[in-house]
């Protein structure tokens, strides 16, 4: 077994989109190919520098999270990438720091001064601190291979190396061929909103049991409001704010499932809630919410992503929480995916640890499936560590899961993972994952060793199946990109009995359907009266909203930065799907270099 790389390159971090609130940390790996630069221990004054606790090289490697260890006395001008930002180590005289009401390992290097920082070492004398610097812009100069000047490759391993080599011709573009097929929407989005900011998901469900299916959005991000939105449909693609609904209190932007989950005939709601938790509402169907959140995660568990799920296969339907990463001070919790088990009709939930904070996985997106043929279900996350392997689970029994073993094939490194899906796509008894990411060639790499890819950065979608109990990775479609694909979901899109793969791109800004051969392999449909928004979707969601079979699209967008301190320019749209036309064409996969 290949051991877990750490490749960075310089260029990547101006490269990725800043979509979240939250940092967008770096996976902390296993021990890294350095550089010529590394710096070389010295005698320092004040005696050896070392950490705040006795630590294993291994432990000191997945706390640092850099691609190189700085060493003993860093050069305080040098620039570190770790947990996807800029850092610089600084030192400070200890006579002026404290270190009382902080948690271990941060101190105030001045203790006059309202401000804290994470250490990196310290000694008799000083104390090294890491400082977060700017992101650099977006716009990025010729790199130095391009003006011709001499670039410091990294040192890596016979091993590392192999690796390189084995992923190096997926760094070119691989295209899906067209398909004959037209898909037709009409879009339906009278009485939804046109202005505020809203993300990360929404759900839909008959609220008030009129035989409709309506829309509930959860609280807009920086909109003022706190409280959700349910806007009422009628089966006709027409929608109306469901103005008298009273919640028990505010809470955050976030995700929003429903279910009916004291099985009283009405259906409930439950909130992932942003650096928050998770909270659960019974409705009563007049629109009336109590809470009922005993054993829920109120105050320690950030997350944007929830889904629901039968855990125990007790015939109740629970919770499944993905952790969407570091909170801005780069604490982490000791579960990155927690089921929450339903007790007492709806009024208690018991927690369980899905994947515990060993396994590096965190994110906005989650996905349920069957991928290993038993009653418990299995799933998938997203990353928004860099190299994060860890992120498609199997059960072991009953509210156990462990991770499918990758070591860079089936979930690759040098990635970040975004939007997810599952279903069965290549087999009627067993579900494949789809995964979206963004995938980096790293500039330290010598292109004599390695030859340099047609692309530097690739944004995709893999399949991952597990057909015959061994999972493997078949890769659909890729282009050059960096900004992720922040939407992914499936439904059958034809009416052919197969199901389809539906995305959100960018250049070009589109929506994309992939139609699914029932086989594994997927052809292009052409899609009339569906747009996407130039603003940020952090999902696509699929449901009937109509109730005619046919699988109908829902996209939600938040505010345009530029107008945050304006009019908030995000808005909610539904797509009906009308039905296609024309005949499916081969759908084999075709690679472009």
């Amino acid at each position: 077994m290949l051991k877990k790389y750490w490749f960075v390159a310089a260029s990547l971090f101006v490269a990725i989109f800043a979509f979240a609130d939250t940092p967008q940390p770096a996976k902390p790996a296993a021990p890294a190919a350095t550089t010529t630069s590394s710096a070389s221990a010295a005698t320092v004054e004040g005696g050896t520098p070392a950490y705040v606790k006795s630590e294993t090289p291994e432990e000191r490697a997945k706390r640092l999270a850099t691609p190189e260890d700085p060493g003993t006395n860093p050069d305080p001008k040098k620039v570190f990438y770790r947990y996807g930002r800029p850092f610089t180590i600084e030192r400070y005289d200890r006579q002026w720091a404290s270190y009382q009401d902080m948690k271990e390992g941060w101190v105030r290097p001045f203790a006059l001064a309202n401000f804290a920082n994470e250490i990196y070492q310290q000694n008799e004398k000083y104390v090294w601190v890491w400082v977060e610097q700017p992101m650099p812009d977006q716009k990025t100069e010729p790199s130095d291979i391009e003006k011709g000047a001499e670039q410091p490759y990294a040192n890596f391993t016979a091993e590392q190396f192999a690796y390189l080599k084995k992923i190096q011709p997926e760094f070119q573009t691989l295209a899906t061929p067209q398909s004959s097929k037209t898909i037709r929407f009409e879009e339906a989005s009278e009485g939804l909103p046109k202005a505020g900011s809203w993300r990360n998901s929404l759900a839909v469900a008959d609220m008030n049991n009129d035989g409709c299916p309506d829309i509930i959005a959860p609280p807009q991000r920086g909109g003022g409001s706190t409280i959700p939105a349910i806007f009422l449909g009628d089966c006709k693609g027409n929608w109306k704010i469901w103005s008298t609904a009273i919640w028990p209190y505010g809470i955050q932007y976030g995700a929003v499932a429903a279910a009916d989950f004291n099985k009283d005939g009405n259906m409930d709601l439950a909130f992932a809630i942003h650096l928050t938790g998770v909270r659960v509402w019974l409705g009563d169907g007049k629109g009336h919410f109590t809470d009922s959140s005993e054993g829920l995660p109120l105050n320690n568990f950030p997350t944007r992503r929830l889904a629901v799920a039968d855990l125990d296969q007790d015939g109740w339907p629970d919770l499944l929480v993905i952790n969407e990463g570091p909170t801005p001070a780069g604490e982490r919790t000791p579960s990155n995916v927690r089921g929450f088990l339903n007790r007492k009709k709806g009024s208690e939930w018991n927690g369980v640890d899905a994947a515990e904070g060993t396994h590096v996985l965190g994110g906005d997106y989650l996905a349920v499936g069957n991928f290993n043929d038993d009653k418990t279900p299995d799933f998938a996350g997203s990353s928004v560590y860099y190299q994060a392997s860890e992120l498609i689970y199997e059960s072991k029994g009953k509210t156990k899961w462990d991770p499918v073993k990758s070591d860079g094939d089936v979930v690759p490194y040098l990635s970040y993972y975004d939007g997810v899906t599952a279903g069965h796509f290549s087999s009627k008894k067993v579900d494949d994952v789809v995964m979206a990411y963004v995938r980096h060639w790293p500039a330290e790499v010598d292109p004599t060793k390695v030859p340099t890819p047609p692309l530097k950065a690739a944004v995709g979608l893999d399949r991952v199946t597990f057909v015959g109990g061994t999972p493997k990775r078949v890769p659909i479609v890729r282009w050059s990109g960096d900004r992720p694909i922040l939407g992914v979901n499936s439904g059958d899109f034809d009416g052919d009995g197969k199901l389809d793969v539906v995305y959100t791109g960018y250049s070009p800004r589109e929506v994309t359907i992939l139609l699914g051969d029932g086989k594994g392999d997927f052809a292009r449909a052409k899609l009339e009266g569906i747009t996407a928004e130039a603003n940020t979707n952090y999902d696509v969601i699929v449901a009937d909203v109509n109730k005619d079979g046919k699988p109908d699209i829902i996209l939600l967008y938040e505010s345009n930065e530029r107008s945050r301190f304006g009019v908030q320019d995000g808005s909610i749209h539904v797509f009906i799907n009308r039905g296609a036309a024309g005949a499916a064409a081969p759908t084999k996969t075709a690679t472009t270099k």
